[in-house]
């Protein structure tokens, strides 16, 4: 019976380890040891040996990263994300189509670790299941407002070396943050979450240069009566390289390998790429695919002349291989203040100008905010962001787009919002 009661304590005592913290286990279980000994069932020595026990498998535990005196293990290796935007927002097209909107938008991100080298990784955004905007607008009577899933993908790293060094290797399936490098919105609006599965692997050749590639195949329609469905594979190799102290340039090309675009059409399109009509069907369908080439570049300078904390020049290009014209896109632009903007009275600048051709670009995945995210299109950007709090900030947008061919009809956006990050 005795023996019986010390097995129960011992169980006792890891359910109030695990239910309750550090401070309110260690003074209930030590009144309840001494209630015992009072009562005769446990010496004062046989106390003491499962108190000293006890703690010392809860140090060892907790040492290991396996759990801590507050919260199971599973909670501890699962972490929460998110943000919150108010936007409004003011656009005028062709002088004579003026709206002013309020929008907010609102994400929620966890990720778990399955195992060692396993991650799972879940999230939902606000929007209307458009794949270029998470945005809701205020409006239609206080109707409710849809939440949709953003992300929802699992992550393998294993661990490979060549020449004892090891090589970084990310596989990630199901639908999943960009995993490519892009430093614009010309290619790749920030809001799509690409379907299929993608590698990603980096391997340093020194302390300052390192290699990294990735490679993607993903689904961009699925047809119930048709075998020959949209597809995208896309391979991008590049390097990073910190020239000095103060300097770094990251460099990457990649192609796209884009299938059965061609004569199909494609859900959430701007129609601004070339359409010819189908004989069989009568609909205007794509006129071309969208094979191309892409090139990337970043060079970053930390406090330039000491004027200021961080300046960068960057740029992006890409030339579609199917049609002989209005087949090209690029961006070339710059920003200076802080790298990055986390912290109270940090800000940051950028200006750049982008031109995308009519059929150089899938018309389903350019910046939504840019002429409302059609090709043919071309202008300039600035942005200003300015640190409130820490995870707090204040941020300005201009976007002046027009058409590139026929009349111009110029379009103006103006975007003031609010972010909040935790």
């Amino acid at each position: 019976m005795k023996q019986f009661l010390i097995v129960l304590l011992y169980i006792c005592m890891a359910a109030a380890f695990y239910m309750s913290s550090g401070s309110v286990w260690a003074g209930e279980v030590d009144v309840l040891v001494e209630k015992l000994v009072e009562k005769g069932i446990l010496t004062p020595a046989e106390a003491a040996k499962i108190l000293r026990e006890t703690k010392e498998e809860v140090t060892k535990q907790t040492k290991e990263g396996k759990f801590s005196p507050v919260l199971p293990e599973w909670v501890q290796k699962t972490k929460l994300t998110g943000d919150f935007r108010l936007r409004y927002q003011w656009t005028d097209r062709d002088e004579k189509n003026e709206r002013h909107r309020a929008r907010f938008r609102a994400r929620l991100g966890i990720e778990t670790q399955v195992a060692d080298d396993i991650k799972f990784m879940f999230g939902l955004a606000s929007g209307t299941g458009d794949p270029r905007s998470t945005n809701q607008t205020f409006g239609g009577s206080n109707e409710k407002k849809d939440v949709n899933i953003d992300y929802a993908a699992v992550e393998y790293t294993p661990k490979r070396c060549v020449n004892n060094k090891e090589i970084g290797i990310k596989l990630t399936g199901g639908k999943f943050k960009n995993p490519l490098f892009t430093l614009s919105q010309v290619i790749w609006d920030t809001d799509i979450t690409p379907e299929g599965a993608a590698g990603e692997f980096t391997y340093d050749l020194s302390r300052n240069f390192g290699l990294f590639a990735t490679v993607g195949a993903l689904v961009l329609e699925e047809n119930s009566q048709d075998t020959s469905d949209p597809f995208m594979w896309v391979i991008q190799p590049g390097f990073d390289w910190k020239i000095n102290y103060a300097t770094n340039l990251k460099w990457a090309v990649g192609y796209y390998g884009i299938d059965n675009v061609e004569g199909g059409e494609l859900k959430y399109s701007s129609g601004t790429n070339s359409r010819i009509k189908d004989k069989k069907s009568g609909k205007n369908v794509y006129q071309y695919d969208f094979d191309a080439i892409t090139a990337t570049a970043l060079l970053g300078v930390k406090e330039p002349f000491g004027l200021v904390r961080y300046a960068s020049l960057f740029g992006e290009y890409l030339n579609n291989l199917d049609p002989s014209h209005n087949n090209q896109a690029f961006l070339v632009g710059f920003n200076f203040g802080y790298e990055k903007v986390k912290e109270s009275n940090e800000w940051q600048f950028t200006l750049d100008y982008r031109r995308l051709e009519r059929d150089s670009v899938l018309d389903i995945l350019p910046d939504s905010d840019f002429y409302e995210g059609e090709t043919d299109a071309k202008g300039p950007h600035a942005s200003f962001v300015y640190g409130l709090k820490k995870n707090v900030n204040f941020t300005l947008n201009y976007f002046h787009g027009e058409r590139i061919h026929g009349p111009a009809r110029p379009e103006h956006v103006m975007q003031t919002d609010l972010n909040f990050k935790f």
